[in-house]
């Protein structure tokens, strides 16, 4: 790679001193936007360095050959695509990976000149791992086309006609990829103030192309309370050099709203400022379906109040700050609402539910949180300044308005509602505060409906269930008859088992199992929680030959942690060690965490997840789809696995809207590259309809239910065959 034919080019050509750099630039910073990188190169490789002809993000003008990840993908058969760079022994030890600018992805197309010599490559780099695909090396090559186009040009400036030709096929690529993106490019000449715009900045203004539009006729198209901002922004660039980016809404010329993310960056021509360039980027159809997607997950279907995911958010972060604010909540559970379901008909029920909504929602006073916790309860969380005695006098006089809010004709049938409070005064688990609240609501039940009970210790006195199944599940581990069962999870394309959920049982002094579901509150207990998951992981592992031979090396076995384990670094050690010396590896294992779980302000069970995926454990969020903040999580945590949560496939007969949010999760995932598993698939029609959407991965009664080592072992067999799934 280093023979004169190669060499001589980039030394006879100039372009290290070419004054169409800031052409150059644009074309990373194009890149850039396109992949949704930090930064991007064109770099030309020479025998003891690489120089950049063209950068975006990154403040270096050249590094030596030898920490050139361009110099091994020119050296190679075509792109080079690096998931992650730590990973890769070329280049682990790198110090562009161990230190600034810490590159975990890279991708590259080489960039040719004449005759075919490779000069140098285009390439996009991201300090996060697995930020690039197959999928965008073609954008990548169409930009590298136009470098090529551009290079081509600045060597032949004395070779007029070819070099407009070239210009002109240059430009009409530049045109053909801003409308394949719908972005397009612009510039403010900083002698003149003059805005210049691409064809594609008219045709998503809705401004008729060619028109002369001045830098403040721009401005005005933007939302009047962001304007300030963007001269602001647009100043500071041509001053300070200081680069933006931002995302607004614009009034188009027709009058018709879009929402736009704008790049822009200062370009300096020898030392010296010459413009302001960018992107603008037409991203309303993305923000619309993340906005359907953010109020579906944060509001309940049937009522438009704020879901229980929703709640537990928001009661979260209460319970942070409860030794200085206390938190109190109310379970709301309506009395006699079963009586109309089984009378009048469930769609009476749903009207009920949704007028009761609705006076609920009205009644709200400053600073309330109101959401359907699930069926016919609802959770109230009350402003901090709000007494005890104050609550309590409130939700009386609301449950005494109900029987009016609903007419139920000449039925003899009544709505009421009985209430459970509770009150918090120290941090902890917003799950505690609720159990207290819901232990005073089936108090109050037995009591007589219609009251209002607050929690207190002789209500607590009374969780005798509680104990009881703490009790069972303590003499269940000590006794060792706490054990794994399986339930598989099956590839729709071929009807095999790929994964298998672990799930705990206990097998009663009587013989029978007992599932977790029926000693859940035990669960609760974090000491009792980190046992159980010792004993699972220590039965997965003594099942392993077993299911290493009916199932083959690739298969995954999926274990449920709870933030008490992820909370202890031992645990994590331990179970790092124990795979380590069993016939599993890392790669054998997806550990499922809730959403909850992920609210996580010391960033403990972050680094906690960090170091497992490290290791090359898979993390999987159970349950997606349940709550809004999962989009942030699959940013913020190594997640790279994802289980929608079985209500909405429950749902599907009966809620479009089910179907539809099942299909962005599914596509959405896919296009992020998690692998994607929908639960709770029990019959054919919710099966054909996955298939039709393109879902791989499905887990559900209809492939199996729970299964003990022996039963699947006589279910299996030694090879596991297809599974035949009946209609």
């Amino acid at each position: 790679m280093n023979d004169p034919a190669r060499l001589d080019p980039i030394r006879t050509s100039s372009l290290e001193a070419s004054a169409d750099r800031a052409l150059f630039s644009r074309i990373t910073l194009l890149a850039s936007t396109m992949l949704d990188c930090p930064i991007a190169l064109l770099s030309m490789v020479e025998e003891e360095r690489q120089w950049f002809l063209g950068s975006t993000g990154l403040a270096l003008s050249e590094t030596p050959r030898d920490v050139s990840f361009c110099a091994v993908c020119i050296a190679g058969e075509g792109p080079l695509l690096v998931e992650d760079a730590r990973a890769d022994l070329r280049f682990r030890d790198n110090p562009l990976v161990t230190g600034a600018p810490f590159i975990r992805s890279y991708l590259g197309v080489p960039i040719h000149g004449e005759g075919g010599v490779r000069l140098g490559a285009l390439c996009a780099i991201s300090p996060h791992p697995h930020a690039f695909s197959e999928d965008q090396i073609a954008p990548l090559a169409m930009l590298a086309e136009l470098a090529e186009q551009s290079i081509a040009l600045g060597v032949r400036t004395r070779e007029l006609s070819h070099a407009n030709a070239a210009l002109k096929q240059g430009s009409q690529i530049f045109r053909q990829a801003e409308r394949a993106t719908n972005i397009g490019s612009w510039r403010v000449d900083i002698a003149t103030r003059r805005l210049y715009w691409s064809d594609q900045v008219y045709a998503i203004t809705g401004l008729e192309p060619g028109r002369s539009v001045s830098v403040e006729q721009a401005v005005a198209l933007y939302q009047s309370e962001d304007q300030a901002m963007i001269s602001t922004a647009l100043n500071e660039t041509i001053e300070q050099g200081k680069p933006f980016s931002f995302e607004t809404s614009i009034r188009r010329g027709d009058g018709e709203r879009r929402r736009i993310r704008v790049v822009g960056e200062r370009v300096d021509v020898d030392g010296v400022p010459d413009s302001v360039a960018g992107i603008i980027h037409d991203c309303t159809e993305e923000h619309l379906r993340n906005f359907a997607l953010k109020r579906a997950a944060e509001h309940d279907r049937l009522t438009g109040l704020f879901n229980r995911a929703s709640f537990d958010r928001k009661l979260a972060a209460a319970m942070h700050r409860a030794d200085r604010e206390p938190v109190t909540v109310a379970l709301l559970d309506l009395d006699g609402f079963k009586d109309v379901n089984d009378t009048l008909g469930h769609l009476v029920g749903d009207r009920v539910l949704v007028a009761i909504a609705a006076h609920l929602h009205q009644r709200l006073g400053r600073g309330m949180f109101l959401a359907r916790w699930g069926g016919d309860e609802f959770a109230l969380l009350f402003p901090p300044s709000m007494t005890l005695a104050a609550a309590q006098t409130f939700l009386e006089q609301l449950i005494g308005e109900l029987d009016a809010v609903v007419a139920l004709g000449s039925s003899a049938l009544t709505i009421g509602a009985t209430c459970g409070l509770a009150r918090i005064e120290q941090p902890g688990s917003g799950e505690e505060v609720m159990r207290r609240a819901d232990l005073a609501l089936y108090r109050g039940k037995e009591l007589g409906r219609g009251s209002v009970v607050c929690w207190d210790e002789q209500i607590e006195a009374r969780q005798t269930e509680r104990q009881r199944a703490i009790g069972r599940l303590r003499a269940a581990l000590n006794d060792g008859r706490a054990i794994a069962a399986y339930q598989p999870i099956v590839a729709l394309d071929s009807g095999r088992i790929t994964s298998l959920e672990a799930l705990l049982r206990l097998r009663d002094e009587d013989g029978s199992l007992i599932t977790a579901s029926e000693i859940f509150s035990a669960l609760l207990d974090p000491e009792l929680s980190r046992r159980v998951s010792r004993v699972m992981l220590d039965q997965v592992i003594a099942d392993a030959p077993a299911i290493l031979d009916l199932l083959g090396p690739e298969v995954r076995i999926g274990i449920n942690l709870s933030e008490a384990d992820l909370r202890k670094d031992d645990f994590v050690h331990h179970l790092i060690e124990v795979v380590d010396d069993s016939p599993l590896t890392p790669a054998n294992f997806t550990i499922e965490v809730t959403e909850t779980m992920l609210l996580d302000p010391s960033g403990q069970l972050r680094d906690s997840l960090a170091m497992l995926d490290a290791c090359g454990f898979t993390i999987c969020l159970d349950d997606f789809g349940s709550g809004f903040s999962s989009l942030t999580h699959l940013r913020q945590f190594p997640i790279h696995k994802v289980k929608i949560d079985r209500d909405f496939i429950a749902g599907i007969a009966q809620d479009h809207q089910s179907r539809l949010i099942i299909q962005a999760i599914v596509q959405m995932g896919h296009s992020l590259g998690l692998r994607v598993v929908v639960e709770g698939v029990e019959t054919e029609e919710q099966e054909t309809f996955l298939r039709a959407i393109g879902c791989r991965h499905v887990q559900g009664y209809r492939y199996g239910r729970p299964m003990l080592i022996d039963e699947l072992q006589a279910r299996l067999g030694p090879v596991a065959p297809p599974l035949r799934i009946s209609a």
